[in-house]
């Protein structure tokens, strides 16, 4: 039976246990999107947690591909020297680690990219919070993505992280291409789920070209979109089968994006009681029945138990958290050293407050306590 501290691998990847550290925006990137010392200091912390891989916050892959400030980017191979000593940082840290690429597309922010760019999208369609109606790429500009993504891959592999994860997920450039809410392109790249998971499949391809067959490819994928006109589930799952006929080494299953209704999200709060967790284990046991890749569940996931439950239950094959290491970088070894209480993340998503100010990330009620302690 599966249990969270089993020894595991995907692809060449040996991995201490199932647990993952999902992506989320950090915040420690400079202004141009190069590796700070915050930044190796941050994910160095998490690499002596314990955790059995660590996926990093989104990388952007353009320069008119990023969303929000701080972010590190992965555009230029100017940043191949900081990227390899991130790497170097979590190894060091007894960590394994693959950085997460993206493009947000429509919901690249314009305030932030370079004043002569544009904003891309599959289709001119306009994003709900900047008002901005993204340009339709035509097809040389997707090629242009596409070899981005690729060249991000092969910055990866050189800085010598153990794999790279495609960002598929929560409204960003794969999933805009992916769902007919966002892709009303009349091309062989929109219309039927075939066409509109074409960039993907010709994304994964190039990807995989740089790398070799050997370095672990993933994705963080949203199966649903939880929004009318979005992606369906049923949709979801067959991208999925598609993925992994396609050789995609691990699925990490999502579903909602920012304009998706109330407390259908990915970042949801209120996670007080055990039935609260695991909002997307659904999802994932789709996904898990009709491949036979890796499957990785996501989703206000907090405590051992149901953690052990999902394993023994075939509902996933790995575990995966982000707020809940924000707060406690070292969960992982607290579980395995016997302390086995829920994770105390309150689900409050006040750790991204500090984000903007490039500071980082940092747990809100950790930083009350603190402020308090100072006063006293």
């Amino acid at each position: 039976m599966p249990k969270l501290f089993d020894a595991t691998q995907i692809k060449t990847l040996e991995l201490a246990n199932r647990s993952v550290r999902s992506a989320t925006w950090s915040a420690v990137g400079d202004e141009r999107g190069y590796v700070t010392e915050r930044a190796l200091d941050f994910y160095a912390e998490l690499g002596r947690g314990g955790i059995g891989l660590i996926i990093t916050g989104y990388q952007y892959v353009m320069r008119n591909g990023q969303q929000l400030p701080y972010m590190i980017g992965n555009y230029e191979d100017g940043q191949l020297q900081g990227l390899t000593r991130m790497a170097e940082s979590v190894h060091k840290a007894g960590g394994k680690v693959v950085p997460q690429i993206v493009h947000c597309g429509v919901q690249a922010s314009p305030k932030i990219i370079p004043q002569d760019s544009e904003i891309w999208g599959p289709s001119a369609v306009k994003n709900e919070f900047t008002g901005k109606v993204a340009k339709e790429v035509t097809k040389r500009e997707i090629q242009l993505l596409i070899e981005a993504y690729a060249a991000a891959a092969e910055r990866c592999a050189k800085a010598g992280f153990d794999g790279v994860q495609l960002h598929g997920a929560h409204g960003y450039g794969i999933n805009q291409f992916l769902s007919p809410r966002t892709n009303t392109r009349g091309d062989t790249y929109g219309g039927s789920i075939g066409n509109r998971y074409r960039f993907l499949a010709e994304t994964l391809e190039a990807v995989r070209g740089p790398v070799g067959d050997d370095f672990p490819v993933l994705i963080k994928l949203s199966v649903d979109d939880h929004i009318e006109g979005g992606l369906s589930a049923d949709e979801g799952v067959e991208v999925a089968c598609r993925l992994a006929d396609d050789g995609i080494d691990a699925i990490e299953v999502s579903g909602g994006n920012p304009a998706s209704p109330k407390n259908t999200g990915p970042a949801r709060t209120k996670i007080k009681t055990e039935d609260d967790e695991a909002y997307f284990a659904g999802l994932a046991a789709r996904v898990k029945e009709a491949v036979r890749v890796p499957v990785i569940s996501i989703g206000g996931i907090r405590s051992l138990k149901k953690i052990d439950d999902m394993l023994s239950d075939r509902i996933a094959d790995y575990v995966s958290m982000s707020r809940p290491f924000i707060r406690e970088p070292h969960l992982i070894n607290r579980w395995k050293d016997g302390d086995t209480a829920r994770a105390s993340c309150i689900s409050c998503n006040g750790c991204f407050e500090t984000g903007s100010k490039g500071t980082g990330i940092w747990c809100k009620v950790e930083r009350k306590l603190q402020e308090k302690q100072k006063k006293s």
